[in-house]
């Protein structure tokens, strides 16, 4: 079976890329377990890697430079054309999406050639123009997609480069709430139709599930599959003193590091010595914010960021840390995966009681779930509890580790094969 892999970004060949790319890249390492031919398209590539497992295809994409602007309310024509000519050179028996920007130039390109098409959820991008689901005070949105979106229109251009950025907030400012409900409207109708058109969706929790059924995708469509592996760790460099607190990810207001600042400033005034670990890289919009926040806490000192990773090292990292917290104040309903690889490392972890993460944390247990996830006090209360008692941190950690078990058997790697089976044979063109 010959399988096309769609993710907007992969590690090595991009500067950025998050559990989504990760889980992409773990999707192909199973299937080809499995004996599938794999292939992935992407992104115009950041570097040049001599030497891949997978062969992998760039495209152009013409609008991608709009960021935001483009995924919400794609034009790109280059970006089509070049998805339909790549599958239509290589014939995939599936193709398998796990992209934002690339979602829907696949799913024409796609539909042209007949080909079945699968869709894992990473996030709510095609439910969400945002893909948070939270709105602009902090609460979860619980309407679906379509006029009303525009109030968000903050959130989303703040994701686009310089310039384009104050632009479109000055423009912003002139139009008529009609006129700026009329695009997202347009978009929510564009992206239903083309939910509509995939043939079947993965997810990675119940949660996630629940949800796009509850948004009225057909529950015969949605299968729960946990295509997850873990890597091998990469031994690194960095010296890691404990006590310590990690946190992986993009450093931002949605992910909660923020707060995690917060939390860490008061369990440093309890725990001597402590120290907090920041792997990732920061959102622009919260780089000023973060630093000043970090300077006004007086924890310059006690805060290591140690910047954008690989996957491997970053496995290693958790390995020599104390606990890893992960405190995001949008619904990650498959861990995230930064909360699986700490559990499958044999780490307890402290996060935010949202989304899916109950589903592998039992309180108390193996971590802890923070249900007043906004107050950095309560974060900072099982931080310390956690670093004041290492044998009891190990002892959690170890049942972390046989909570997740499941997710690395080989019945996921079947169910996605025979979900596959389904719709092989049935490309047209």
């Amino acid at each position: 079976m010959k399988v096309a892999i769609v993710s907007n970004y992969l590690p090595k060949y991009h500067r950025i890329w998050s559990g989504a790319e990760i889980i992409a890249v773990t999707l192909a390492d199973i299937l080809k377990s499995k004996k599938c031919e794999v292939f992935f398209i992407t992104l115009p590539f950041d570097f040049e890697v001599a030497d891949y497992d997978y062969k992998v295809y760039s495209i152009k994409a013409s609008l991608q430079k709009l960021g935001t602007v483009s995924r919400n309310f794609p034009l790109d024509i280059s970006a089509i054309i070049n998805v339909y000519r790549k599958l239509k050179q290589e014939k995939p028996d599936i193709v398998h999406i796990n992209a934002k920007y690339l979602f829907i130039p696949t799913m024409i390109a796609c539909n042209i050639l007949k080909i079945p098409a699968l869709f894992t959820v990473p996030d709510y991008f095609i439910l969400c123009p945002t893909m948070t689901l939270r709105k602009t005070d902090n609460t979860i949105c619980r309407k679906k997609q379509g006029f009303h979106c525009y109030q968000c229109i903050t959130s989303l251009t703040s994701g686009t480069h310089g310039g384009i950025t104050d632009a479109l907030h000055g423009l912003i400012k002139m139009v008529p709430k009609l006129l700026l409900g009329i695009p997202f409207y347009i978009r929510a109708k564009v992206f239903n139709c083309f939910i509509n058109k995939v043939d079947a969706f993965v997810v990675l929790s119940n949660s996630s599930m629940n949800r796009l059924i509850d948004y009225g995708i057909p529950k015969e469509k949605v299968n729960q599959i946990y295509h997850y592996k873990l890597g091998m760790p990469k031994e690194t460099n960095e010296k890691i003193t404990n006590p310590s607190v990690l946190f992986a990810g993009k450093f931002s207001r949605e992910n909660g590091t923020d707060i995690l600042l917060e939390a860490f400033s008061e369990t440093a005034k309890k725990i001597a010595n402590a120290k907090l670990y920041l792997v990732g890289w920061p959102d622009e919009s919260f780089r000023e914010e973060m630093e000043d926040k970090i300077a006004t806490l007086d924890i310059k000192d006690s805060v290591i960021i140690l910047g954008k990773r690989d996957n491997a090292e970053i496995l290693s990292l958790i390995s020599k840390c104390d606990t890893v917290v992960v405190p995001h104040q949008w619904p990650k309903e498959f861990g995230p995966v930064i909360l699986i690889e700490a559990l499958a490392m044999g780490k307890p972890v402290v996060t935010s009681m949202i989304g899916g993460t109950d589903e592998f944390i039992s309180n108390g247990e193996n971590g802890f779930l923070v249900e007043n996830y906004k107050n950095p006090g309560a974060f900072s209360e099982k931080m310390v509890y956690l670093l004041s008692d290492t044998s009891k941190a190990e002892e959690m950690g170890e049942k972390g580790k046989m909570k997740i078990s499941f997710l690395f058997g080989e019945d996921s790697s079947n169910a996605m094969i025979s979900l596959y089976n389904k719709f092989k044979g049935k490309r047209i063109c």
